[in-house]
């Protein structure tokens, strides 16, 4: 059960303002991973070249450019912990990138690079400022340690390049690290801010910079670079932390907090109220407290390219001998945009109030029969929250756009 307050006001203002890009955790795919080259099978994913067919294998994208794809479902050198070129786990979930950000050239005489590219919901908005997250790990079988890995985004022209696997200096990152990055433990944080043009529609993660612009150690291995790559985002600078309604479970179920859609990958960690260890990351998780006797309130932390915000949501959780309260699921409430009357009906002996996107009760009513018709000619048009509380106490709220 779902108890929703004033906070859900937020929630329709806010659904549009999460990550914007798709499959961010790389954990929808096609198959199972089984080779190289296979970013393809990730769904929204791929290298720049998306025009090259393989004649060999169907998920391949071009060998001079294209990232692995890694998912724990793989058998093969392609499946995580133990890949062929490393020993780790995706930051979340199941499934990561993994790809090519330099090469020694005295050893190899072609280039090769790889380019993570990747899709977006929507085309962003021009003059709006947007926050590019990534996050990135050496593997331990790499040659060199390098700097500059970095995300570009654009209109898809990125994919018209030929020879994918050079350098390309002329697309400038709008994300980049210019330090270089040498931990193979630790997920890296790669962040910047930029101001959209409008036309962009597509996330690239690789290494850019000529040869002569980017710094690198030896490491270990031979002559290629790889790096993971998970949890990618690009959010809209204004967005604040959010995490959802307060929510009532009954003992052994599993409350979902946070954003309500593609919360993967964003740049946020959650906490027990008072504590001071992240529990979990991400827009959105799953809870299962136990105490029935005081609620449990999780507080959301969103870092985007420095500027900090903080939500709570409270998590109740009833006893498992309670009954389980299932009145307000009947309730029906329409028409849904409505102009004048307002029609509830299931809904004998609840209370029914009417919330502008602030919180304030502008119109009240107490249900006594099993339906009910509300006059709602005198509200002026736009987004209310209906709010009905049933007699054992459940409460549902509904959006409703007057018109």
């Amino acid at each position: 059960m779902v108890i929703f307050t004033c906070a859900c006001s937020l929630s329709f203002i806010g659904q549009a303002q999460v990550n914007l890009v798709r499959n961010p955790s790389f954990e929808q795919r096609d198959t199972c991973p089984w080779t190289a080259d296979q970013i393809k099978i990730a769904s929204y994913w791929s290298c720049i070249d998306t025009g090259y067919v393989s004649s060999i294998v169907a998920y391949a994208g071009d060998p001079n450019c294209s990232p692995e794809y890694i998912n724990g479902c793989s058998t093969t050198g392609e499946g995580e912990p133990n890949g062929s070129a490393f020993y780790h786990y995706p930051r979340t979930g199941n499934g990561m990138a993994q790809a090519i950000m330099y090469f020694d050239e005295s050893y190899v005489t072609d280039y090769k690079r790889d380019y993570t590219m990747g899709h977006l919901y929507s085309q962003l908005v021009a003059g709006q400022s947007y926050c590019v997250t990534f996050y990135t790990v050496m593997t331990g079988s790499a040659g060199y340690a390098v700097n500059h890995i970095g995300a570009y985004l654009d209109d898809g022209s990125i994919d018209t390049f030929s020879n994918c696997g050079y350098p390309h200096p002329a697309c400038i990152p709008q994300a980049v690290d210019i330090a270089i990055i040498s931990d193979t433990l630790n997920w890296i944080k790669i962040q910047g801010s930029f101001i959209a043009n409008g036309t962009e529609r597509y996330i690239t993660i690789g290494n850019f910079y000529d040869i002569g612009n980017i710094a690198h150690t030896y490491a270990f291995g031979g002559p290629y670079s790889y790096y993971l790559v998970d949890d990618v985002s690009v959010i809209a600078s204004n967005t604040t932390a959010y995490a959802g309604p307060d929510v009532t479970i009954h003992l052994g179920d599993t409350a979902w907090i946070g954003v309500d859609s593609n919360g993967d990958g964003m740049p946020c960690y959650w906490y027990v109220l008072g504590g001071t260890t992240a529990i979990d990351s991400g827009g959105r998780i799953g809870v299962t407290p136990t105490d029935t006797t005081t609620p449990t309130t999780y507080v959301v932390m969103m870092d985007l390219c420095g500027t900090i915000t903080y939500d709570t949501v409270v998590v109740t959780v009833l006893p498992t001998t309670a009954i389980k309260p299932i009145i307000t699921k009947a309730i029906q409430v329409y028409p849904n945009p409505a102009s004048n009357e307002l029609y509830v009906d299931n809904a004998a002996g609840c209370k029914v109030s009417i919330l502008n996107m602030i919180g304030k009760k502008i119109l009240k009513d107490q249900i006594t029969t099993n339906n009910q018709t509300l006059n709602i000619s005198n509200l002026i048009n736009g987004v209310y929250i209906i709010q009905i509380i049933s007699g054992s106490g459940e409460k549902r709220n509904i959006r409703l756009l007057k018109e």
